[in-house]
């Protein structure tokens, strides 16, 4: 049974999803890919850059906004299964970007942050 959490989740990654493809012109090449108990939301081509985006979607009223509820707790559960993609496609060049989907009612919000700390 999905949950409305999880409804909200979901409808945030096609929100961030259709953003990254239509606004931002970039290639969509996997969404939820998994390498053992990690998961990458989605996986895009911005040029010569394979970006690794993490996509968070809050309620507009919410305590934290979701560009800071990646934790360095979650980046580090998300490094195994990027550096796993990085190994298995022999990539150069990545970044790990963030898409805030900021929700109210039926309107939704879009935040992009681009290159993210993620390996220091």
């Amino acid at each position: 049974m999905t949950t409305p959490q999880q409804l909200l989740g979901n409808n945030g990654e096609i929100q961030a999803a259709n953003f990254l493809k239509k606004i931002k012109k970039y290639k969509i090449l996997e969404k939820n890919w998994r390498y053992k108990n990690g998961e990458i939301d989605i996986i895009a081509q911005d040029g010569p850059v394979t970006v690794f985006v993490e996509v968070r979607t809050r309620q507009k009223n919410a305590l934290v906004q979701g560009y800071f509820s990646v934790t360095k707790k979650k980046k580090n559960a998300l490094k195994p299964t990027i550096q796993a993609y990085i190994t298995q496609n022999y990539l150069q060049f990545f970044r790990f970007d963030v898409v805030e989907i900021t929700h109210n009612n039926d309107h939704f919000e879009i935040f992009h942050y681009e290159n993210i700390p993620l390996f220091t």
